[in-house]
């Protein structure tokens, strides 16, 4: 418990709230989990598979895909539809609805997003919608851009994780606009729960692997 304490404190104090072509969608293929092989769980804070799987809501285990680096965090507070996420680094993943909308801590990060077209296009099993995306430029300004998107839905793709699996329904984002493309992969469980992710972050961090719990 001290040591949440120190990462509840150390969120408080943050602010959790010339662009090229980096092709981030072109990535997702190769970066999906595949064949039932699972990264071992993170240990980061000390987090084992039981408590990840005794305490639904409280944990979520996060891989940066392009830093091959596996992060457990823990739920530092909840405002309306958005969670935010820190871990023993003091990094944090604010999500809406299990859509990212914020990272610090990480390279170039994202500094904000929007995310309610997005989960609506989920939630009535696709369509288009445009959403912006900011985040920092190498001169550690904040850049935007406004994407044009594409949710479509993909049927069934049950979740394996820590040698049980999950029903969930798979959901496929497409977005380009002013030199950015990306694809981000939502699994949803039949509560309409978003359970795992796969998520671009911005040109340098790459994408995020999210499996909350």
């Amino acid at each position: 418990m001290a040591r949440l304490g120190l990462l509840l404190a150390a969120c408080a104090l943050m602010s959790c709230g010339d662009a090229r072509d980096e092709g981030l969608g072109g990535q997702v293929a190769g970066l999906l989990l595949g064949g039932g092989a699972e990264a071992p769980a993170p240990q980061s804070l000390n987090v084992t598979e039981d408590d990840l799987l005794s305490n639904p809501g409280t944990y979520m285990r996060v891989n940066v895909r392009d830093h091959n680096r596996w992060e457990t965090m823990v739920r530092a507070g909840s405002n309306g539809t958005r969670t935010t996420w820190i871990d023993g680094q003091s990094i944090t993943v604010t999500e809406e609805n299990g859509i990212v909308v914020a990272t610090r801590g990480l390279p170039r990060d994202m500094m904000g997003a929007e995310a309610t077209a997005t989960w609506n296009a989920i939630r009535a099993g696709g369509g288009m919608v445009q959403r912006q995306v900011d985040f920092l430029d190498d001169q550690d300004q904040i850049l935007a851009r406004v994407l044009q998107c594409r949710i479509v839905s993909e049927g069934s793709d049950p979740v394996t994780r820590l040698q049980r699996t999950y029903p969930a329904s798979r959901f496929k984002e497409e977005c380009s606009g002013e030199g950015l493309s990306l694809t981000n992969i939502y699994w949803l469980n039949p509560s309409g729960r978003m359970i795992r992710s796969l998520q671009a972050v911005s040109p340098d961090a790459g994408y995020l692997q999210i499996d909350v719990f």
